[in-house]
Formats: structure tokens, sequence, C-alpha cells
């Protein structure tokens, strides 16, 4: 048994036994809970869906990976289902750093968690809880995504024992969102891109193809540098990730750093080793390739990058 399973079921423990019973899911359903789940949870423990959400961050901050910091912090994201406007699922993030790179490359768990359910196909995101109120960076973050305003913000009150919630916009005021720059587009909207991208050279490749697909849902309405990645583990499985983008472009995502969150989240053992890293982009005016060799120079020393351009 790992660190981090030996941690969760010492965190579990400060549950009572009916709500142990389902939470012991977490794992299995990679670092999420449905939403019936959580109806059932708050009924066990008498208390509401907010409360809940702040006492699961202990949980969530075992998925941390700080070498740096050592500082571990989890996020709690509320999102709706696709097709489903009256369920809303829980998803898991924390922070991640890169030993041997610089600070920028973190990831913060505000965006581990809401990359988490954008990735797993969620709409809508409601609410975040973490354990106190989020940095400028990931404020500013927040705000790409549709009715960012109406985002709620959950930190824990521990002189009450309850819990504060705090709309986005209260946090962010005056904020500089996608509208400055002309940007009608937002994260997690109902609205899927029926974007169709083709390499400049044909390849049959399950790993490329991965890649293609996570490029073709890629949120990058600044740069229009459309980009995926897969990466494919020792034991074979294949997770994919993104390039995301904000207003203010330095809270952006590589698409590598978002393969590593859908990596990282998926499992409660310790972190999995990359056998294949496949990126494809569109190039303009900025280029994911640098960047992307670096983070898995750093997270997977001595794995090549496979690289592909985008027509």
């Amino acid at each position: 048994m790992t660190e981090r399973q030996n941690q969760f079921k010492k965190c579990l423990r400060e549950f009572p036994k009916q709500a142990r019973d389902i939470m012991q899911t977490i794992p299995r359903q990679g670092g999420r809970l449905f939403a019936q789940q959580c109806n059932e949870l708050i009924q066990k423990l008498g208390i509401d869906l907010e409360e809940f959400m702040t006492r699961l961050l202990p949980l969530a901050k075992i998925y941390a990976v700080a070498p740096v910091s050592r500082f571990h912090v989890g996020a709690i994201a509320l999102a709706g289902v696709r097709g489903d406007a009256d369920q809303v699922d829980l998803y898991l993030g924390a922070n991640v750093e890169f030993m041997h790179e610089t600070l920028n490359n973190s990831i913060h768990a505000e965006q581990s968690a809401t990359m988490h359910a954008w990735h797993r196909g969620a709409q809508n995101l409601l609410a975040v809880a973490v354990s106190a109120p989020p940095c400028g960076h990931c404020r500013q973050f927040l705000y790409e995504f549709e009715n960012p305003a109406a985002v709620m913000i959950i930190t824990p009150d521990r002189e009450n024992k309850t819990c504060r919630k705090t709309p986005l916009s209260d946090l962010l005021p005056q904020a500089f969102d996608p509208a400055a720059l002309g940007n009608r587009k937002a994260l997690m909207a109902a609205f899927i891109p029926d974007r169709r991208l083709k390499l400049k050279a044909a390849v049959k490749d399950p790993i490329v193809a991965e890649a293609l697909l996570a490029a073709e849902r890629s949120y990058a309405p600044y740069s229009q540098n459309f980009a995926g990645c897969a990466l494919q583990t020792g034991t074979g499985e294949i997770y994919s990730g993104r390039y995301v983008e904000s207003a203010a472009y330095n809270p952006s995502l590589t698409p590598f750093q978002s393969a590593i969150i859908c990596m990282h989240m998926a499992t409660i053992e310790e972190s999995r080793s990359i056998h294949r890293a496949v990126l494809v982009e569109k190039p303009t005016a900025i280029r994911q390739r640098n960047a992307v060799e670096l983070l898995l120079e750093s997270w997977a020393p001595g794995v090549e990058l496979e690289y592909y351009q985008i027509e």
C-alpha cells in the first residue's frame, strides 16, 4: 500500500462508517463523486453540500505533488454534467509542481480541480472549495469560465465550524475578463465547437489520435494555438490533455500540464511513469513544443517528446 493510500484511509476515518462506505469509491472513480453519492452523503452527515465540499479538502490534498514548496493544497470543483442540467458532480484537484523548473509552471489546486472537471465532460462550473480564498492567479483563471461572476468560492469557517460562500466577483472586482479581448466564448460552456483539425502528415497511431482530439477540444481563443497532448503510461493507460488559455495569458496551462492533471487524478497510487508523450499543435504566434519538452524532462527524464503539427 502506498503512502497516499495510507493517508487516504486515515482521512476517511474522520467520517462515520456509513459515509466511509461511499467515500472509499473516490479513488476508483478517478477523484470524483457523483451527484447521487453526494446527496446520500450530505443526508447521512446532516450537512449541506457546500460544507461537505470543505470537509473533502483533506482528501483532495493527498493528491498534491509539491517537491519544491512542500505545501500541499486541495480543491473541489462543483460542476454540472453535460446533457443533464439537474445533475452536479464533485471533482477533486490538488497542486502540482515540477522539480527543477521555474515556479510559474506550477499547477494550482483550483486549476487542477476545474481542469479535472472540464476534461471529464463537465459544464457550468458552479463552485470551487479551497482551504483559503484563491490567490490572484487563480481568481483570474476562474474568470475564464462561463458566467464567472456567479461562481461561488467556498472556504472553511473554522471559527463557526461551517463554511463561507463568496461570489468570485467579490474576490475579483472590476475583473479583466475575456470580453476585454473581444472573446465571447467561455470554458465549460454548453456549446462544444465542431473543430476538425488535420495533421500535416497522416499518422495511424491511437496515442497521436488522442492528442489530435484533445487539440480539437482545446481552448485557445486568443492565439488560435490549438494543442493537445497524450501520455501513455508504462502499463498502457492513455491520458490526454488540452491547452487552455486565460485572458490574462499567464494563468494559461499547457496541454502537458492538463494531461498530467488527468493522469494524476486517475489514481490514489503513487505517480504513474510515462512511457510515451505526444504533442499535437497548430503553431501560430506561440508554440507549445519547447515548454512541453521542459516539463516532460522534469516529470519523465529520458522520454523523448513525439511532435506533430496541424495544417
